[in-house]
């Protein structure tokens, strides 16, 4: 069993159960995800299995989309809604215009400091582990990328925006600074996760569904291969080197001239794993995926 599954995470539920789950039912060990959802938020969880755990780094690196709501009026210690209320204020000016000006003026390259409820490691320990102390923690702004921003509904004193981003954006610090920006407390409110590397919320499998699959032995058509999520040159090796690719050894095959580290290596029909050229004949497997 080797893929990528794209599951859909239920809220009350971290990462590590789905990833428990999985095991259990498919009756492997050999199981990780790619991006950790918090267990409040539900939504695309990819489970790489097999020798795909090995793409898990990739997967994690790619660009995410979320639905989330801005909820007006308080601020919370977690910058969302299960956190303790740090301030609020029962009547302030709801100027849709203006809060659709500031919510679009955070397209881009924008700084963000982590929350203190993070899993961001300082001196070796969580800020979370800090911040349940009551220890402040000065933290460094980190660079995010917003790539698309877009107002999706406005509901006094609630507005349910989507965001497109890179990997590392907090969605409740966005939602915090909005409000810091307006000058009006904000904290998240729901959050959905609906796609990660271009693996889409309408194509994901619920536990319950994957389940069923492996009841009624149809697992294998859950998995997506991972040649299909990241997109890569292929190079495809004579199956008379077979024996000594599988074991890491130079290989030559026909390379193009524009090729570059970091290719799909094939052999008799099968992803080996990911190369890289020796020389201008030669290549070798960086990752073995069989």
């Amino acid at each position: 069993m080797n893929g990528v599954l794209n599951i859909l995470k239920p809220t009350g539920m971290s990462s590590h159960d789905v990833v428990s789950f999985v095991r259990k039912t498919i009756g492997t060990k050999k199981v990780g995800h790619a991006g950790t959802l918090d267990p409040n938020v539900s939504g695309v969880l990819p489970i790489c299995v097999g020798k795909a755990t090995k793409f898990s780094d990739i997967l994690i690196n790619g660009d995410k989309e979320y639905i989330c709501e801005i909820k007006f009026g308080q601020s919370t210690d977690t910058q969302d809604m299960y956190g303790n209320i740090t301030n609020e204020v029962d009547n302030f000016n709801f100027d849709e215009q203006a809060i659709i000006e500031v919510i679009n003026s955070f397209k881009g390259v924008i700084k963000q400091i982590p929350p203190a409820y993070s899993a961001v490691k300082f001196n070796g320990k969580k800020l979370y582990e800090y911040a349940r102390q009551d220890i402040l923690i000065e933290k460094e702004a980190r660079d995010a990328h917003i790539k698309n921003l877009k107002v999706l509904k406005i509901n006094n004193p609630n507005v349910l925006i989507k965001v497109k981003c890179s990997k590392g954006t907090y969605m409740r610090t966005l939602c915090n600074d909005i409000g810091m920006k307006l000058g009006i407390p904000a904290h998240m409110g729901i959050l959905i996760r609906t796609e990660a590397k271009g693996l889409k919320i309408e194509d994901s499998i619920s536990l319950e569904n994957l389940k069923y699959y492996v009841e009624i032995n149809k697992l294998k058509e859950c998995f997506i291969p991972v040649d299909v999520i990241v997109p890569m040159k292929k190079v495809v090796v004579n199956e008379k080197y077979y024996d000594k690719l599988i074991v890491g050894n130079e290989v030559y095959c026909k390379i193009n001239d524009d090729l570059v580290d970091n290719f799909y290596v094939y052999c008799k029909d099968i992803l080996i794993g990911i190369g890289h050229k020796v020389n201008e004949k030669q290549i070798k497997i960086n990752k073995m995926l069989i």
